[in-house]
């Protein structure tokens, strides 16, 4: 006799009303926010940016193949 399967896991629970309000304030006013400093700090800023864009696809990549290798 074969014993019954586990129950599956619960969902896991979705974003709330204002999580979902707060992700799209930031998308909108990030991009002006972008644009407002590049016109009070020039092309400084853009540096920093890139720098944070490379660090971050540095860091998801390692999440990736870091994930491959759990496989």
């Amino acid at each position: 006799m074969t014993e019954p399967l586990p129950p599956p896991p619960p969902a896991p629970p979705g974003m709330s009303w204002g999580a979902r309000f707060w992700l799209v304030v930031v998308i909108l006013i990030g991009p002006a926010y972008l644009l407002w400093m590049t016109g009070v700090e020039g092309r400084r800023l853009w540096i920093v940016v890139g720098l944070i864009f490379l660090i971050a696809g540095f860091a998801s990549l390692a999440h990736w193949l870091m994930g491959l290798t759990r496989r």
